[in-house]
């Protein structure tokens, strides 16, 4: 019987997706997500108490990666982006400068969601992405993600599955 780990993450984006092309001519975009802690028991924390934010280093490929990239050239993926993801989770530990022992949380995407408001909501952003709480708003057509809907409130998920190691 086969088996994985599968990881669902909703956090925030720490830097700008980074497009790169390994010697395959495979396209692989790689972003970071920061995963705050929740509260508990209720009551508000304070970072301090509940701890640092958990660190992701994501990477999408081939046609996830592509639209990945689009997007994030489209300025509607970026640092501070709320995002959704899904993907295969693979730790892996390495040395430290100060030689101590981590832990890297790598991360496959095999699909994600909008989250959230568009960084320049209230702009019009192409492809009808819109600043709801429900993930993505399809538009009425035009190029992005959706495009060529016929309006109306969807939720879009974009899905891909990425070469098996």
């Amino acid at each position: 019987m086969a088996s994985f780990a599968k990881v669902s993450l909703l956090g925030n984006l720490g830097n700008d997706p980074e497009t790169k092309y390994i010697p395959s001519g495979a396209m692989v975009v790689e972003l970071s997500i920061a995963v705050n802690p929740r509260p508990r028991g209720g009551q508000q924390a304070r970072q301090s108490e509940e701890g640092r934010a958990t660190w992701y280093r994501v990477s999408a490929w081939d046609r996830l990666a592509e639209r990945i990239d689009k997007l994030a050239q489209q300025g509607h993926i970026a640092k501070g982006r709320s995002l959704y993801v899904e993907g295969r989770l693979e730790p892996r530990e390495f040395t430290g400068s100060d030689g101590q022992t981590r832990v890297s949380y790598d991360v496959t995407m095999t699909d994600f969601q909008f989250v959230g408001g568009d960084r320049r909501e209230g702009e019009g952003a192409p492809g009808g992405i819109a600043g709801s709480s429900s993930g993505y708003s399809g538009g009425g057509g035009g190029e992005g993600p959706g495009g060529g809907g016929s309006g109306g409130n969807r939720r879009q998920t974009f899905n891909d599955n990425p070469p098996n190691d």
